[in-house]
């Protein structure tokens, strides 16, 4: 197994029960880190189905300061297909991030774990989320999904669907400028 991944100055650390209290003590500090800390253990904990994992949570580090978190979700090995997510604290937001960490989660997805699609969304309220997502190459729009989810005022929303493919990320990624990083 790995313990990171590095490319374009951002470094994706996964996140295990054994590096878990250290992680925790690392999110301490900052005007968000509660919401942020709870965010870590709603979602990006590893989970396990049939012995394989299917949540690879990381938090990551852009030029050595921590920016957030991202997550890779295996929802079905058989059809070999993920969803990722992330969330920046307010600190880090606007420094491009998110986007710069989508190789390194597509590496996971079709070198490492064999998979063929990657998909992801974001409420179409959500702007800056949007434009992260279409500043991330390979990612085409599929669609929306209508009301969704409900929003933090408690309405209904539809929600923008993306995702890219195993054959996109081939020809548009140089897959030797993610490394690898033992465990």
């Amino acid at each position: 197994m790995f313990s990171a991944l590095y490319s374009d100055s951002i470094t994706l650390h996964l996140i295990n029960e054994d590096n878990l209290a250290d992680i925790c003590a690392l999110f301490q500090g900052y005007p968000d880190s509660q919401p942020m800390l709870a965010e870590l253990l709603r979602n990006y904990l590893p989970s396990y189905e049939q012995g394989r994992r299917t949540n690879f949570g990381f938090y990551s580090l852009l030029d050595g300061k921590l920016a957030g978190m991202t997550a890779l979700t295996v929802d079905s090995w058989d059809e070999q297909y993920a969803s990722i997510g992330s969330d920046v604290f307010l600190h880090m937001r606007g420094r491009g991030a998110t986007p710069r960490s989508k190789p390194h989660l597509f590496y996971l997805a079709f070198e490492i774990l064999g998979l063929n699609r990657v998909a992801t969304g974001c409420r179409v309220s959500n702007l800056s989320s949007k434009r992260s997502i279409e500043k991330t190459v390979g990612f085409q729009f599929e669609g929306v999904m209508r009301e969704s989810g409900v929003n933090d005022e408690g309405e209904f929303e539809d929600e923008l669907l993306y995702a890219i493919l195993r054959r996109d990320w081939q020809q548009l990624y140089d897959k030797t400028r993610v490394q690898v990083l033992p465990g």
